[in-house]
């Protein structure tokens, strides 16, 4: 199954959740890949890597996929890194800037000229990619940035499943509307196959009025509509600090309560898959 991790705002836990339910999902025997999808390369540091310092990153295999297709399997056999035997990452950096204008440009030929047989389409780059490894998987985990362009719609096109993560405050829930929206256009129009939709409370403080307010409005504004995870993520410091060790939280504090919460969401997406 592939899965965007999708939110239309910051700082709202969409690479920490990435990086620790893919995790969880290895520690339970299950191939995980991972597709870091922000050129700010957040996700490859957070699991110990350097992203200016590789020199095959998500970038290359996007240029490759447009440019020279028939190459392309064995240009990702090269970019994919081993982080445990079950958790495998495509990793990125800034170079993923020079592929959103590369897609832009694509996007404004099409305006103009219609698409022949042998041309990929701007927002089907990526699917281009996780087709060649999809069957090697049980999960693909792609952690977008929180900026709604194309690279986040290439991630909608090639999934089957969203997890928009979002805090339980004012701000961040009324922001949930142009995530939503982007995405039911995708259903519509661009990828049917995109069926499940969740919402994942992140940085949740129990004993808060706020935070049990905003949960209650995001159940009776959107319960019908979508799954949303039954146990939101506890805050903790811990979460801000194992990215530092390069590490997930599972392995830097597995007691901890956002430990434990994020173990809870990857059983909860195995069963609701």
């Amino acid at each position: 199954m592939v899965i965007s991790f999708c939110c239309g705002k910051g700082g709202t836990g969409k690479t920490t959740s990435t990086y620790n339910i893919g995790a969880a999902l290895a520690k339970a025997g299950k191939q995980v890949l991972l597709v870091d999808n922000d050129q700010q390369g957040s996700l490859t540091l957070a699991m110990g890597y350097e992203p200016q310092m590789l020199s095959m990153t998500l970038a290359n295999l996007m240029f490759q996929a447009i440019d020279m297709p028939d190459q392309l399997t064995d240009a990702i056999g090269q970019a994919i890194l081993q982080k445990t035997e079950n958790l495998h990452l495509v990793p990125a950096n800034n170079k993923l800037a020079g592929i959103l204008s590369r897609l832009v440009s694509m996007q404004n030929t099409r305006a103009m000229f219609p698409l022949d047989d042998s041309s990929i389409a701007p927002e089907r780059v990526l699917t281009a990619i996780i087709e060649q490894v999809k069957d090697q998987y049980d999960y693909i985990l792609i952690d977008c940035s929180p900026h709604l362009d194309l690279q986040m719609l290439n991630a909608l096109v090639a999934s089957e499943r969203v997890i928009i993560p979002t805090q339980a405050h004012f701000l961040d829930t009324v922001g949930l509307n142009d995530t939503i929206e982007i995405i039911r256009k995708v259903q519509q129009s661009l990828n049917p196959n995109l069926k499940q939709v969740d919402i994942l409370l992140t940085m949740f403080m129990q004993r808060t009025v706020l935070n049990q307010i905003s949960r209650q409005n995001v159940v009776e504004r959107y319960g019908e509509q979508m799954h949303i995870f039954s146990q939101p993520i506890d805050y903790s410091i811990k979460v801000a600090e194992h990215p530092a060790v390069g590490i997930s939280l599972l392995e830097y504090a597995p007691k901890n309560a956002a430990a434990l919460s994020y173990r809870a969401a990857a059983e909860e997406v195995m069963r609701n898959g």
